[in-house]
C-alpha cells in the first residue's frame, strides 16, 4: 500500500493511499487528502490513480501547478510514481513511498526483494548468502517430504524456527468470519504473552513480510497489542494464494536476543512462499482424496438404490397379474358390493400404473386441463354412492355450479379418494353425508358435512404429495371437510412442491438438456443470474454452474457459496477443463463435469450428489446420537452416586423405625429412580435401529 507523508512544522504526517483516485487539494469535501488552510493550493489540485501495478500522478489544471522531483507535470496523462518521489503542490511538499514511510531498512523493514536482490548491495557477504541458500534448500526439502497437510503445518513452523533461530513461533490462519486462529505454535506461551494482533492485521492489509527489532517503537503497529508482550525482535510473513491472505507465520525472540537482519527477512519470506504453495497443494490433495472416498461410497449407495428400484418394478409387475385376475372376477359380482369392489379395483389399477411410471426416467409430466364441476361431481358421486350403499348411508349432493376447476391429470383422482373415502368408511347405517359447493378467490370448494364423532382426515404420504403437486388443499372445521380445487393454473401454489435445480448459464441452448434432466430426477428447473438473487429464497436441491456460460467462474462460485440459501447446496460445475478443477473445488464447488458430457452422465452425477447430501445428514444424526449417549452415561453416573447414599440412609432409618409408612414410600421412590438409572445405562449401551429415511433411534425394547 503506498503512502504520502509530509511535515507540518516539525510534526510528521502520513496518509495511506487507499482511494482510487486519491484527489489532493484544498476542498475537504471533494478531496481525499485536503489542506484547507493552505492558500497556494487549488480547490482540486492533483490526483493519484492506479494504472496497472503502479500509481500515476497528474495535475488537475491547478493555478500554481504540480512538480514531481522538481520537474513540472505538463503531460495530460500525468507521470508514473516511484518509491521516494517528491511532490510539490503549490507550497505543499509530500513524499511518495511504496510502503510505510520512515523505515530505515535495518531496525524496521518490509517489502524486501528476493535473496539475489538482497545480496547485491554487499558482495562481501557472498558466503552468508550461500549459507542462507543452503539452509533454505534443506528446510524446503524437509518440508516437502511430508504429504499430510497437518504434518506440513507443524513442519513449516518448526523449520522456520530452525532456519532463522527464533525462540517462539506461531502459524495462524485467517477465519472466514474475521479474526485469526492459531493452528500451531512452538515455544513457551505464558498467560497474556501471545502474539501481536496489530502486526497480523498490518501484514494482511499490506500483503508484505515485516521485520521489527523494536516492536514497541515501531510506527506501523502503534504498540497497542505489544505493550504486554515484553518480547524482542519479530518477523511476520503472510501466506498468500489467488484468493488473498490465508494465514501468516509469526516468529519472535527474547528481548535480550540478537536482532533479525534484512537478509533474515528475505530468507523467511522465500521459505514462507514455498511453504504456502506446498501446504496448499497438500490440502487440495487431501480434499481430493476425501472426495474420491465419498464418490466411491456414493456410487455404492447409488447402485444399491438402483437395485432397490429394479426390485420395486419387478414387484409391481408381479402384483399386476393377480390384480387383473381379481378385476376380471369382480365384473361378475352383482349388487352394491360388486359395484364397490369394481370401483376400488379401478383405483388400485390406476395406482399400480402410476407406481410403474414413477420408476421410469422417460416419464412425461401430465398436462393440466379445465374440468367442468358438474362432470367432476358426477364422477365422484358415483364412486362415493357405491361405497356408502354398503354402509347404508345417504349421500345428498347439492347442485353443481357453473364453471370448471383446473385438473392436472395423473393420479389425482386416486389421491382424492385416499383423502375422503377412509372417512366415509367410518360411517354407520342411517347416517347422512351432505356435499355442496362454495367459492373463494381462485378456488372452488367442495364441502362435505359429516356426522359428529369423526376425527380429522390423516392421509398417507403419497396422497399428500400428489394433492400438493396438484395444488389441492383441504381443511377440517366443525365436522366439515373442505377440499380446495384451483380454478386455473394461476392459482397453483407459488412455492414449488418439487425440489429446485438451479442453473447459472448465459447460453439458452442448455435449457432443453437440463429440463430433460430435471424431469428425470423429479426436479423443477430454475434459471439463475450470475449474481445470486437477494434472500430469502426457496431451498435448492442442486446448483449447476456452466463454466463457458459464466464470465468470472470462481467469483460466481464464491458468490453463491457465501449466499445463505446456497451455503450447503451441492454445486456442480459443467463444461470446465480438468486443469481448473483444483481452483474450482477451492472456491466452493462440490463436483465437476468436463465438456462433451451426455445427459445420462449429468443425471447420474446429480444422483451421486443427492447421496452425498444424505450421507452428510446421516453423519450429523449419528454425531447427535453419540452426544446423547454420552449425556446419558454422564447423567447415570451423577445420579447413581447420591442415590446410593440416600438408599443406605433410608434402609438404616427403616430398621430403626419399622412402623414408619413414609420411609417405605421413600424406598419405593428410590427403587423407581434406580430403575430409571438402569434405563440410562441401556441407552448408552443399546444398539440403534435404522429407518428408510436415514434416521436412527435407540432400540430400547
Amino acid at each position: 500500500m503506498p503512502y504520502l507523508s509530509w511535515l507540518e512544522g516539525t510534526q510528521p504526517f502520513r496518509h495511506a493511499v487507499v482511494e482510487d483516485p486519491c484527489v489532493l487539494g484544498r476542498d475537504p469535501v471533494s478531496c481525499a487528502l485536503a489542506q484547507p488552510a493552505l492558500g497556494t493550493l487549488s480547490r482540486i489540485h492533483a490526483a493519484i490513480t492506479r494504472n496497472g501495478d503502479g500509481w500515476w500522478v497528474r495535475d488537475l489544471d491547478s493555478a500554481n501547478g504540480t512538480t514531481l522531483n522538481g520537474l513540472p507535470l505538463n503531460h495530460p496523462h500525468g507521470s508514473a510514481l516511484r518509491d521516494g518521489d517528491e511532490l510539490a503542490l503549490g507550497g505543499w511538499h509530500l513524499s511518495f513511498t511504496e510502503g510505510f514511510p520512515g523505515l530505515d531498512g535495518v531496525t524496521f523493514a518490509e517489502r524486501v526483494g528476493d535473496l539475489f536482490q538482497e545480496v547485491r548491495p554487499e558482495p562481501a557477504q557472498a558466503m552468508v548468502f550461500i549459507r542462507g541458500v543452503e539452509l533454505l534448500y534443506h528446510s524446503t526439502e524437509k518440508l516437502l517430504r511430508h504429504v499430510d497437510s497437518d504434518t506440513q503445518v507443524r513442519s513449516l513452523l518448526d523449520e522456520s524456527l530452525h532456519l532463522l533461530g527464533g525462540d517462539r513461533g506461531f502459524l495462524v490462519m485467517r477465519q472466514r468470519e474475521g479474526g485469526w486462529r492459531t493452528v500451531h505454535r512452538v515455544g513457551e506461551v505464558q498467560e497474556g504473552i501471545g502474539l501481536s494482533r496489530s502486526v497480523l492485521d498490518y501484514v494482511e492489509r499490506e500483503r508484505t513480510a515485516v521485520l521489527s527489532n523494536r516492536p514497541l517503537a515501531d510506527p506501523r503497529f502503534g504498540g497497542m497489542s505489544l505493550v504486554e508482550l515484553h518480547r524482542g525482535s519479530l518477523m511476520c510473513a503472510p501466506m498468500i494464494d489467488e484468493s488473498g491472505v490465508q494465514g501468516a507465520l509469526y516468529l519472535d525472540r527474547e528481548s535480550e536476543g540478537r536482532p533479525f537482519t534484512r537478509f533474515d527477512l528475505a530468507i523467511f519470506q522465500a521459505f514462507v512462499r514455498q511453504g504456502s504453495l506446498a501446504l496448499r497443494q497438500a490440502m487440495l490433495q487431501r480434499r481430493a482424496l476425501g472426495q474420491a472416498e465419498q464418490q466411491g461410497e456414493l456410487l455404492r449407495l447409488r447402485n444399491e438404490w438402483q437395485r432397490e428400484t429394479d426390485r420395486h418394478g419387478e414387484l409391481l409387475a408381479a402384483l399386476a397379474v393377480p390384480l387383473r385376475r381379481i378385476q376380471s372376477w369382480s365384473e361378475e359380482l352383482p349388487g352394491a358390493a360388486g359395484d364397490a369392489i369394481r370401483s376400488q379395483m379401478e383405483l388400485l389399477s390406476a395406482m399400480l400404473e402410476q407406481g410403474g411410471l414413477e420408476g421410469r426416467l422417460e416419464q412425461a409430466q401430465a398436462a393440466g386441463h379445465p374440468l367442468l364441476i358438474a362432470s367432476l361431481q358426477e364422477d365422484l358421486g358415483k364412486r362415493w354412492e357405491t361405497l356408502l350403499a354398503l354402509r347404508r348411508v345417504w349421500l345428498r349432493l347439492g347442485e353443481a355450479p357453473q364453471g370448471s376447476v383446473w385438473w392436472p391429470g395423473g393420479p389425482v383422482l386416486p389421491a382424492l379418494a385416499g383423502l375422503v373415502e377412509p372417512m366415509l368408511m367410518q360411517l354407520t347405517s342411517g347416517m347422512e353425508v351432505a356435499a355442496r359447493w362454495d367459492q373463494e378467490r381462485g378456488f372452488h370448494i367442495l364441502r362435505l358435512s359429516l356426522p359428529q364423532g369423526l376425527h380429522a382426515p390423516i392421509p398417507d404420504a403419497w396422497t399428500q404429495r400428489v394433492l400438493q403437486d396438484a395444488g389441492i388443499r383441504w381443511r377440517w372445521v366443525d365436522q366439515a371437510l373442505d377440499v380446495f380445487l384451483p380454478e386455473g393454473p394461476d392459482a397453483m401454489p407459488e412455492e414449488p412442491s418439487r425440489p429446485l435445480l438451479g442453473l447459472v448459464s448465459e447460453e439458452l441452448g442448455l435449457l432443453g438438456l437440463f429440463q430433460t434432466v430435471a424431469e428425470a430426477g423429479d426436479l423443477l428447473l430454475q434459471p439463475l443470474e450470475i449474481q445470486p438473487p437477494p434472500p430469502p429464497l426457496p431451498k435448492y436441491r442442486f446448483l449447476v454452474i456452466d463454466a463457458k456460460g459464466t464470465g468470472d467462474l470462481e467469483a460466481t462460485i464464491r458468490a453463491y457459496r457465501h449466499h445463505p440459501s446456497f451455503a450447503t447446496t451441492p454445486i456442480l460445475v459443467v463444461r470446465c477443463s480438468e486443469d481448473d478443477t483444483p481452483r474450482l473445488i477451492e472456491a466452493g464447488a462440490t463436483d465437476w463435469l468436463a465438456e462433451g458430457f451426455r445427459w445420462e452422465a449429468l443425471y447420474h452425477r446429480l444422483q451421486v450428489l443427492r447421496g452425498h447430501t444424505e450421507l452428510q445428514q446421516r453423519a450429523l444424526a449419528t454425531e447427535r446420537l453419540e452426544s446423547f449417549r454420552q449425556m446419558a452415561g454422564t447423567l447415570k453416573h451423577e445420579i447413581n452416586n447420591p442415590l446410593a447414599i440416600i438408599s443406605m440412609q433410608v434402609e438404616m432409618l427403616q430398621r430403626k423405625y419399622p412402623e414408619e409408612v413414609k420411609l417405605a414410600k421413600i424406598g419405593d421412590m428410590v427403587d423407581r429412580i434406580r430403575a430409571l438409572v438402569q434405563v440410562l445405562q441401556r441407552m448408552r449401551e443399546t444398539p440403534t435401529e435404522d429407518y428408510a429415511d436415514g434416521s436412527s433411534i435407540l432400540k430400547l425394547g
